[in-house]
């Protein structure tokens, strides 16, 4: 039923707690998990082989987040295709599914994606603050009709994926996102806000809130725009 597709580089801190969150429900919602590398150089490729049903590496040139992913899609072989982070963390591995399941018992839901907050025991107030306006933000931009969803995991029909030709393999960043404003012209995008994932806080450490949301601003302003990223570099 699912193929949960991740992308890796240099994830050997996270990679093997990210797919073991699986082992106990593999059977119960026939899951596969792909781990599609895009030139690790330290030991992801190797610990994901012990974990991972697949595992995959883009040998082509120029690569991004975009190539992988759809490499790993590629290779999948069930109903929904599950992008996720190879940071991202679920409390509940059942209560997700099942919340899967429900949503997409509605025909007319081609992608959805859960409420992404940072780990609880490293978050902060203002982790709090700023997750929670995005939440709000992609809530509104689904229902209004412009389909947007954030790249830590995203669920899509694999019909639909295909009818779109998956991710746009000339983005560099905001490839999340526009594939759910093509895909929201197909059918139905929306949050499932009643349900939450957890992400390493480390990209905020490290940039900044700042300078995150301006590039994530400026990268969806150019897909409507312009049809491609903002950022030049993955």
């Amino acid at each position: 039923m699912f193929s949960i597709i991740i992308p890796t580089l240099n994830e050997e801190e996270n990679i093997a707690k990210v797919i073991c969150q699986f082992n106990e429900v593999k059977d119960q919602y026939n899951i596969e998990i792909i781990v599609s590398d895009s030139g690790s150089i330290d030991y992801t490729v190797r610990i994901a082989k012990k974990c991972a049903d697949t595992v995959i590496a883009y040998n082509g040139k120029n690569c991004n987040i975009s190539k992988t992913r759809n490499l790993g899609a590629k290779n999948a072989n069930n109903e929904f295709l599950v992008f996720l982070d190879a940071d991202i963390l679920i409390d509940n591995v059942e209560l997700f599914f099942d919340k899967l399941i429900t949503t997409f018992n509605n025909e007319k839901i081609v992608a959805v994606s859960p409420r992404i907050c940072v780990y609880p025991d490293k978050e902060t107030k203002v982790d709090k603050f700023v997750h929670f306006i995005i939440l709000l933000i992609s809530r509104i931009l689904n229902k209004v009709g412009i389909g947007y969803s954030r790249g830590g995991c995203q669920i899509i029909r694999t019909k639909f994926f295909n009818k779109v030709k998956g991710y746009n393999e000339n983005f560099i960043a905001a490839e999340d996102v526009d594939i759910f404003r093509r895909l929201r012209k197909m059918g139905k995008t929306n949050i499932i806000s009643d349900f939450k994932v957890y992400e390493s806080p480390r990209r905020y450490r490290e940039f900044g809130y700042i300078s995150v949301l301006y590039a994530w601003f400026m990268n969806w302003f150019w897909t409507l725009m312009f049809n491609k990223s903002f950022s030049t570099k993955w």
